[in-house]
């Protein structure tokens, strides 16, 4: 007796009708196989989500601390480069104006750099192979050569 599938009435064994559609599904590689393969993709598309939404709760508690060259002066910024808070010990009042102004300044370029690396350090973890240092600079060359 040869067996028929009640959805589409063919005699083939399920799983096998679309064989050749079933590879490199928007890249997604997916052997094939069983009936289960063919739900491959989705959940491999449901731990990226998860991952991915993971890695933006994340992202929204980063923040980057520095500190001036005489450690007087301390900054903190947001993942996205936003001055959160800037603090001044006793001693940065002694400062002259120009030499505070250079605290300040090199307290929140040292807390941005803080906060790029632990950026950095979240998307790492939540995209396995992607490099956002490597992103970067290819971004840079691209619009390098666009400009």
């Amino acid at each position: 007796m040869t067996r028929r599938s009640s959805a589409t009435g063919s005699s083939r064994p399920p799983g096998t009708f679309f064989r050749e559609r079933r590879r490199n599904v928007y890249g997604f590689d997916q052997a094939a196989g069983g009936e289960r393969d063919v739900d491959a993709p989705a959940r491999q598309g449901d731990r990226f989500v998860a991952r991915f939404e993971a890695a933006q709760d994340d992202l929204g508690k980063v923040v980057g601390t520095g500190k001036g060259p005489s450690k007087h002066v301390t900054a903190s910024v947001d993942q996205e480069g936003r001055v959160l808070d800037v603090t001044f010990d006793a001693r940065a009042m002694r400062l002259a104006s120009k030499d505070l102004a250079d605290e300040v300044l090199a307290a929140i370029g040292e807390a941005v750099a803080d906060a790029e690396r632990q950026t950095n350090e979240v998307l790492r973890e939540a995209i396995p192979g992607y490099d956002p240092v490597a992103a970067r600079a290819e971004l840079e060359r691209a619009l390098a050569d666009w400009a």
